[in-house]
């Protein structure tokens, strides 16, 4: 027979367990947002509030509500395909961590296809339009920031998820005090050693220096332990900071500046200058090497390149 205490603790568990089935998506993808800083998890639940029929329990949505509010977002809601395949992407993500917490026993999107992501058209920066860029002011303190980490990820390669992690205690010296990049990518997990450029490093130097003048804790060393964010703005805000890499993009007349942008660059201009495409692989933290040839399409210089790199052929020009 069941004790009273033991009684009371299983009536607590099947309570937690009532009250977690009846959910709403938007109570339980807040809940995630509160546990982590995700701005593609921010806009979705944006977009959800908007749509329609938004305030479901997550065991009463279905396949159908599902193509329901991917045909939202695809023409209902401005956004471009990208964005809604990105927004679709990351609902049944949540939809998946709801199945690994037993509030639903099979995901609904499932059964239904997902929005495709349109193959991107982004172009990689030339050298001059970088240069262009470093030129251009942008307004305010976080934009200042933003600006920063954007130029840090044409060096490094960093996505905006590693950049907002980014502390000064993953930067170290090594034995010939060249200063490298140790960090756990966030989207995939893996460790990557990232050895920082001379551009890197001064950009690492004006940042310190506005550390200091705020009067941030900070070691003497750029390699200290200090586990301050190398770009605090960026890790702390809500705001989404695409808008402005958009508008210093229109002011330098380029149409194509995102964070995806500058990580395209570094692997583009890393490529075009003989680096062999399986380093880039490492240093962009790719599982595979099929993901880093996406940003090995040939470019003009490339091209050129490998016609130069065939050797002098016997051929008599003579007829």
């Amino acid at each position: 027979m069941m004790s009273a205490e033991n009684f009371i603790l299983w009536g607590n568990h099947m309570f937690e367990k009532l009250l977690c089935r009846n959910k709403t998506l938007i109570e339980f993808l807040s809940e995630n947002l509160g546990l982590q800083k995700n701005c593609t998890l921010s806009r979705l639940i944006f977009y959800l509030r908007k749509f329609e029929d938004s305030d479901m329990k997550i065991r009463r949505i279905t396949p159908k509500w599902v193509e329901e509010f991917q045909f939202f977002l695809l023409y209902n809601s401005n956004l471009s395909k990208g964005s809604a395949s990105l927004y679709s992407s990351a609902l049944r993500k949540y939809l998946h961590l709801a199945v690994r917490d037993n509030i639903i026993s099979k995901s609904p999107a499932d059964f239904v296809k997902n929005i495709p992501m349109p193959e991107s058209k982004k172009l990689p920066l030339s050298l001059a339009e970088i240069k262009r860029l470093s030129r251009i002011k942008i307004p305010g303190k976080l934009g200042g920031e933003v600006k920063k980490a954007f130029l840090f990820s044409c060096c490094t390669g960093l996505r905006i998820s590693d950049l907002r992690e980014l502390t000064w205690s993953m930067i170290h010296a090594e034995g010939d005090k060249s200063l490298w990049v140790r960090k756990i990518q966030k989207k995939t997990g893996r460790t990557v050693l990232i050895p920082l450029s001379e551009s890197a490093v001064r950009i690492l130097k004006s940042i310190k220096i506005d550390f200091v003048e705020a009067g941030a804790r900070l070691h003497e060393s750029l390699s200290g332990s200090d586990g301050c964010y190398v770009f605090p703005l960026l890790a702390s805000t809500k705001t989404n900071t695409d808008q402005y890499l958009k508008k210093w993009g229109e002011k330098a007349g380029i149409q194509h500046v995102s964070w995806h942008t500058a990580r395209h660059t570094m692997a583009t201009l890393a490529l075009e200058n003989g680096a062999e495409l399986k380093t880039v692989s490492e240093l962009l933290g790719h599982s595979q090497i099929s993901t880093t040839l996406r940003y090995a399409k040939s470019t003009d210089k490339l091209k050129k390149a490998a016609v130069n790199s065939i050797p002098a052929l016997p051929i008599d020009s003579g007829e």
